[in-house]
């Protein structure tokens, strides 16, 4: 325990001594907090957005639910945001959709009425185009979140024009899987707040890495190696020491987001601060295994050191990969639908949380056992 303590000292004592590594503790997370006030520019347009020409098509047997949705749209907010029009038949609709008539088309099923008095769920659709009817551009939404769908239209017309496809995995995602009548309305301010926090967490991964690196070259790193300090106690410090930073640096990126851009986290902040220590654990077992991996692996550190940051910039959200079959695999995934699914559904991922636990526990014991092999061998290379 004592050895424990004396690492994790020198750890934060070395770090606080050069200036470089404190800088960007700090100025990484104000960094993103910037990047997420500049990402929301385009939702905070100074010319208002109002008056967006909207078609509604009324199926068969929705008589009783139209006049609900009527007397929606005379709402006053929703009122100077959509300019609602009937249409009679979709094919009518669709064309005009593609003629620019109307930036989006609100499509109510047939039997609505009935679906609803026998409490089935049921869907409404959404289409929104820029030029051509296109039907991945398809939105669904549950009518219990109806607010929900009318704020996607308002994203949709502000963002969807300068990034049709950056940007669409964002309704299909969070709109979709937001469920729970009453809860705020789906925003890209939300949106960007959890891809900020996730961008940082996974920065934790190459944190880890180069802490590894550090640690064991020069004489730091034959004192490490010939040291009877055990590997667990030094897997353990470097674990430890790397969680803290990254926990720290999301923990800033959420308090500032959420204080300067009232980003919605949810009804409790703890369990959004759960959910960030998770993932401070995650990315950094996966980034300890890496950094004992490639140490004095001179091209996989290259590839890796290049490697990472590109591997950030996509896990940010920028662009969107479909890894298809592989999609599993995205530990950006697996953290963002954690976040995702307590904010919009104030539920918890038991499975999701219990698997990650599992990996970082894997991810420990590799480290464990590939610096037991490593520790002694190459004592006096660096000499």
């Amino acid at each position: 325990m004592r050895s424990f303590r004396i690492l994790i000292f020198n750890f934060f004592h070395k770090m606080f001594m050069e200036k470089a590594v404190l800088v960007n503790l700090i100025v990484l997370p104000i960094l993103l907090i910037g990047i997420l006030g500049s990402s929301l520019s385009s939702i905070y347009n100074p010319k208002p957005v109002k008056d967006i020409p909207i078609g509604v098509v009324y199926g068969a047997g929705s008589e009783y639910y139209k006049q609900s949705l009527i007397g929606f749209f005379e709402d006053k907010e929703v009122k100077e945001l959509l300019r609602t029009k009937e249409v009679a038949d979709l094919s009518t609709a669709r064309e005009q959709l593609g003629a620019g008539v109307f930036k989006a088309l609100m499509i109510v099923p047939d039997n609505i009425d009935l679906q609803m008095a026998n409490g089935e769920k049921v869907e409404i659709t959404v289409l929104y185009n820029q030029k051509d009817t296109v039907e991945h551009s398809v939105i669904s939404v549950t009518l219990s979140t109806l607010t929900d769908a009318t704020n996607s239209l308002r994203l949709a017309y502000e963002i969807m024009p300068e990034k049709e496809d950056g940007h669409q995995y964002v309704f299909e995602q969070l709109i979709a899987d937001s469920d729970i009548a009453g809860q705020p309305k789906t925003t890209a301010m939300n949106y960007y707040g959890v891809t900020m926090t996730v961008l940082v967490l996974f920065y934790g991964l190459s944190f880890a890495i180069n802490n590894i690196q550090n640690d064991f070259k020069g004489n730091l790193g034959v004192k490490l190696r010939i040291s009877p300090i055990s590997p667990l106690v030094v897997v353990i410090s470097l674990f430890t020491s790397g969680v803290l930073v990254s926990f720290i640096q999301a923990s800033i990126v959420i308090l500032f987001s959420k204080l300067v851009f009232d980003v919605y986290y949810g009804q409790h902040l703890y369990v959004i601060f759960f959910i960030t220590l998770l993932g401070s654990m995650f990315f950094n077992a996966i980034g300890l295994i890496l950094g004992v991996y490639i140490n004095n692996r001179k091209l996989l550190n290259m590839i890796t050191s290049v490697g990472i940051p590109l591997m950030i910039f996509v896990a940010g959200g920028y662009y969107r990969i479909d890894f298809g079959y592989f999609s599993f695999v995205s530990p950006v995934t697996y953290i963002q639908k954690l976040y995702f699914t307590y904010i919009y559904q104030n539920e918890i991922l038991m499975p999701y949380i219990s698997s990650i636990l599992l990996l970082i526990s894997l991810g420990i014991l590799i480290s464990l056992i590939m610096l037991s092999k490593y520790k002694g061998v190459q004592a006096y290379e660096d000499i």
